[in-house]
């Protein structure tokens, strides 16, 4: 029998001194503003970056002091577990369980919508 599903979301209101709403009011639109500008500056600094890393990759570049400031080829290997294949491997999901640790992240601010997937 298929089960049913049910979410529910529940939202606190919360009243603001005036003093204190027109305080986050002029800091949300500065914040505002300045990500707008961040987003206008990234984007321009993500093409000098590809325009650079293009003449490192044709003169087979990876490393340069340029007007004092070191520029250099970065590459890296992630790793991570597959989890599928340590069990394939022999070892058990207690092993696995045993082994994880979870730690705390730090709270932050988010300003705005959560991202899909993003946990409250």
């Amino acid at each position: 029998m298929p089960r049913q599903r049910q979410t529910t979301e529940a939202t606190t209101i919360v009243e603001l001194a005036p003093e204190v709403r027109a305080r986050l009011e002029a800091l949300l639109y500065n914040y505002q503003q300045l990500a707008a500008e961040f987003d206008i500056l990234e984007e321009q600094l993500d093409i000098e970056v590809a325009a650079m890393k293009a003449i490192y990759d044709e003169n087979g570049i990876k490393k340069a002091v340029i007007d004092g400031t070191p520029v250099s080829i970065v590459t890296g290997m992630s790793s991570s577990l597959d989890k599928l294949k340590f069990v394939e491997l022999g070892g058990s999901l207690e092993q696995l369980n045993n082994a994880t640790v979870k730690k705390p992240k730090r709270p932050y601010l988010r300003i705005g919508n959560p991202k899909p997937g993003e946990d409250e």
